[in-house]
């Protein structure tokens, strides 16, 4: 269940500053949580409630991004 897991803040979806890069179109999602959260379970608990991905969509996770672009 997501509420177990709820993080303190949610940001976008938002385009990405560079939004197409080799003709794929991107978006962002930022969550923030304290450090005792279990970001993890909140994951993968979200992307579990999601809808199926369907056709050429890829969902990908970068728990610890370098850059944010």
């Amino acid at each position: 269940m997501l509420s177990n897991h709820l993080p303190r803040a949610a940001l976008g979806p938002a385009e990405a500053p560079i939004a197409v890069v080799r003709g794929r179109y991107r978006f962002r999602l930022l969550v923030r949580a304290p450090r005792q959260a279990d970001m993890q379970g909140f994951l993968r608990a979200m992307l579990a409630a999601a809808p199926s991905v369907r056709g050429n969509v890829r969902v990908m996770v970068d728990v610890d991004p370098y850059s944010f672009l």
